[in-house]
């Protein structure tokens, strides 16, 4: 069965549309892959080649997608020992273009499954576009790249506080909240289904389909790309053509 996945150059602008950063390897283009800070997660694109998305994770990594992803009611667990086992596994689920998550705890480390990847013990594979979007939400929402490093210092003890001190203290703002999830309906309203829209790579499209939380539009040429609907109306990916 063939199974359209984004190619690699389109993964890397959906990272970027979700402002995500990038740790700068050598080999990245070359392997096609997006190594998300220095002992971050590593996500192989090999869709030319291998209906399917591989990442690479620590432990806090793969325990954040994997429970996001059993949440979700898609995540699956193996638990053959043998990596021509897990191979033979993922394949049958390749080849039908499974909605499920896998998750190999100590894979790469225990099955060799990339030596490249030898910081990151644990493996995921999934090989659908919305599961791609899925796990790069749950990497944004939950902030799984942020190494300790990266974080905040912790605050000093705080010493005797004066009048004189609290009166110089600037106002406290108040963080906006998370732009709560537009509807289908409210996306409706935006994009209407068989409704013209323009894309700055593909050109002009229709909308076909809107449905949870996401939006299919075949371009010139009969190519279907699927986007997420978020996106969509707030960067502004798709115009009204």
């Amino acid at each position: 069965m063939s199974n359209l996945l984004y190619t690699y150059e389109e993964v890397c602008d959906l990272i970027k549309e979700r402002n995500l950063p990038q740790f700068e390897r050598e080999d990245s283009e070359d392997k096609f892959l997006w190594q998300f800070t220095k002992t971050g997660p590593s996500l192989h694109v090999r869709s030319i080649m291998q209906s399917r998305y591989v990442l690479y994770a620590s432990e806090r990594d793969f325990n954040t997608v994997k429970r996001k992803a059993d949440a979700a009611g898609l995540g699956i667990a193996l638990r053959e020992t043998k990596k021509e086992e897990v191979e033979l596994v993922a394949a049958q689920y390749e080849e039908v273009a499974s909605k499920a998550i896998l998750f190999i705890k100590n894979g790469n480390r225990g099955l060799n499954m990339d030596p490249l990847e030898k910081s990151f013990p644990h493996v995921v594979i999934f090989f659908t576009n919305e599961n791609l979007e899925f796990v790069l939400d749950i990497i944004k929402e939950s902030k799984i790249t942020t190494t300790k490093s990266e974080e905040a210092p912790a605050a000093k003890a705080p010493g005797r506080i004066t009048r004189r001190a609290i009166a110089a203290r600037p106002a406290l703002v108040k963080l906006s909240e998370k732009t709560p999830d537009l509807s289908d309906d409210q996306v409706k309203e935006v994009f209407p289904e068989g409704c013209t829209v323009f894309h700055d790579k593909y050109g002009k499209g229709t909308v076909t389909d809107i449905s949870d939380g996401k939006i299919t539009v075949i371009f010139d040429g009969l190519m279907v790309k699927i986007f997420s609907a978020g996106v969509c109306v707030n960067k502004k990916i798709l115009t009204v053509a």
